[in-house]
């Protein structure tokens, strides 16, 4: 079984604003990234970032030359994706949610730990 990368990085060239990503996510807010080190917000000041499309972010001005950039995905843990009720229908993309939302947390630590 192939890993799932959850995270990707890039250093700043020119004059780029747009970055790809190749991980999958349940919610946009669930994707994060930083800038030598630093969190970049989403929103729309200059010093912050947007959603280009599903799997690109752009900065919304250019970032310092050469410097390193990652995009990765931090699933919340406080809630579950979906909750179930008795009595209601059960959704089969509700229980892919959450097992999702478990898969993504399990990847996410496991990068954490090995770096």
């Amino acid at each position: 079984m192939a890993a799932i990368d959850t995270e990707n990085t890039y250093t700043q060239s020119g004059n780029t604003t747009n970055y790809s990503f190749t991980f999958p996510y349940l919610k946009q807010s669930d994707v994060k990234v930083t800038v030598a080190g630093e969190t970049v917000n989403f929103g729309t000041e200059d010093n912050e970032w947007q959603f280009h499309n599903a799997t690109t972010i752009k900065f919304n001005s250019v970032q310092t030359n050469d410097a390193a950039i990652r995009i990765y995905r931090d699933t919340s843990v406080d809630d579950l994706a979906a909750t179930f009720y008795a009595g209601s229908a059960i959704k089969s993309q509700d229980l892919n949610d959450n097992f999702n939302q478990n898969l993504f947390v399990t990847q996410e630590a496991k990068r954490d730990i090995a770096t």
